[in-house]
């Protein structure tokens, strides 16, 4: 990028090489300023000189800070903290594999055979809950390849697949208002910390902007049956088959109509969400452990609905996309799995029983908070 009057980000402590913003400084340098706008000539003022040389200089000092300085001071103030949490352009690559050993299935979930309901969930706990934890930015680079388009060759794909419009949109389009951002199936009002659980790679999937601010927090499920509210598509940018109202947020079934991609997406969803109630369901920072629920609450950290996501999980099986993003996420970047896209059949051990039938309700299916 070459200098102009506009930019400003030398003085700022900035610099930007067509790839990267840097932080070189966090505080301007006044003197630096002046130079840089003489040299761009974005003022008529006499060329810089030290004080001694100049007396009025000082009163010159004091008239810029007022007018010029001040206000490209709080500029760069922005500059910084656009460029602390900047979603870095190519090259998208994955990280050297781990020597950690998830990626042996069998032997990863052993000791849970024969378990059901709560020892189940906790036994899962213990397996999954240890490991690595991702900085906000580095969640970036890894949707650019988990989410990849092009499955096979993630690193080579200029694009990525977002979660709600089922849309292939540009990588380069990351934390841009008309492009995509990192979703939380999981809100965070829901009882997410600051710690691993915010970023969570099971947890997160590129998605629309304008798309990812309808959803905002709600919870899944599709239109109440009597609701008079409820929108289909829930966005204008999501797929057609999306649906949502006042509280509950429904994503797309199934695209048939694209033609390169035949995706669903609602039981991965299910299945990311199941995983967060397993891996933050004990030992939660500040006690806001997380469960699913029939009746999701803020306030409880209930996310639902639990009977739905159970008829998801069932409905869509895992996918071969959403197995070799469980498998990435195991060898390259957390080092643990999601036991839900793994063995699907554990969702209906943890939350869901027979009970015997009666005559009003025969051979009746309940589900148990957790």
């Amino acid at each position: 990028m070459q200098c102009h009057c506009g930019y400003l980000v030398v003085g700022c402590g900035l610099k930007f090489d067509g790839h990267k913003l840097q932080l070189t400084r966090v505080r301007p340098n006044l003197w630096s300023l002046i130079k840089f706008m003489k040299k761009n000539r974005c003022t008529n003022i006499t060329q810089p000189a030290s004080p001694e040389s100049h007396p009025q200089l000082n009163s010159v000092l004091l008239k810029w800070t007022s007018r010029i300085i001040i206000p490209i001071y709080l500029f760069c103030i922005s500059l910084v903290a656009v460029a602390i949490d900047y979603p870095y352009p190519p090259p998208h690559t994955l990280p050297p594999p781990s020597t950690y050993g998830c990626d042996d299935v069998s032997r990863y979930y052993s000791g849970v055979e024969h378990l059901k309901g709560k020892p189940l969930k906790k036994k899962l706990y213990s397996i999954i809950s240890s490991h690595r934890s991702l900085s906000y930015k580095e969640v970036w680079n890894a949707l650019k390849i988990l989410d990849a388009a092009n499955v096979d060759q993630p690193e080579a794909s200029p694009e990525i697949v977002e979660i709600y419009s089922l849309r292939v949109v540009s990588k380069d389009l990351a934390g841009n208002p008309q492009g995509w951002n990192r979703e939380h199936l999981w809100p965070r009002s829901y009882g997410l910390s600051n710690g691993a659980s915010l970023t969570d790679l099971h947890n997160i999937r590129p998605a629309d902007v304008n798309v990812n601010s309808s959803r905002g927090n709600k919870y899944y499920g599709e239109c109440r049956a009597a609701s008079t509210r409820c929108l289909k598509p829930a966005n204008k940018e999501a797929a057609l088959d999306t649906e949502t109202d006042k509280e509950r947020w429904a994503p797309p079934v199934k695209l048939q109509w694209f033609a390169i991609l035949d995706l669903q997406v609602r039981g991965d969803i299910a299945r990311a969400v199941m995983y967060m109630a397993v891996s933050y369901g004990y030992n939660q920072p500040g006690g806001h452990n997380l469960r699913l629920s029939d009746s999701p609450s803020i306030g409880n950290r209930e996310m639902g609905l639990l009977s739905t996501l159970l008829e998801w999980n069932e409905e869509d099986p895992p996918s071969r996309e959403e197995m070799l993003r469980n498998e990435r996420i195991c060898k390259f970047y957390q080092n643990n799995r999601n036991p839900f896209v793994d063995h699907p059949e554990y969702a209906n051990l943890i939350w869901k029983h027979r009970i015997p039938p009666n005559p009003s309700h025969p051979n009746r299916a309940t589900t148990t908070t957790r």
